[in-house]
């Protein structure tokens, strides 16, 4: 079986300041077997209308975006190695990261973000 903890990570960038918010994840810790499920919700009520990131978090790696999804939108993937596994669904208030096939590679901790379009800067 596989134990996959999820945990909630949020953040709001804007171009004068960072200001955090919550985001809520009910289920902490989800265990499934190989070839089954799984769905991770994420409470993004706080998000608005702007892009809900999910990443990956393995033990002995950093961070990884795997998708982006707008509200109302389709998920957009990134360049994550998995890519293909994930998909996500959203609404007003939640968004899901689904992996429908679960395999022992998945085992990780997951993270859900959001911030306005448009407001984050690169350097």
């Amino acid at each position: 079986m596989l134990f996959l903890p999820a945990a909630a990570l949020c953040w709001l960038g804007s171009a004068l300041a960072a200001m955090a918010t919550q985001l809520v994840q009910d289920d902490l810790s989800l265990t499934r077997r190989s070839g089954q499920s799984v769905s991770i919700s994420c409470g993004t009520g706080q998000c608005g209308t702007n892009y809900v990131y999910w990443y990956q978090k393995k033990d002995t790696e950093t961070f990884r975006a795997i998708l982006y999804i707008y509200s109302g939108g389709s998920p957009s993937k990134l360049n994550h190695p998995q890519q293909d596994d994930f998909s996500a669904e959203r609404n007003q208030n939640s968004c899901k990261l689904k992996i429908n096939k679960v395999k022992l590679d998945h085992s990780a901790s997951y993270y859900c973000g959001c911030w306005k379009s448009g407001s984050h800067s690169e350097k």
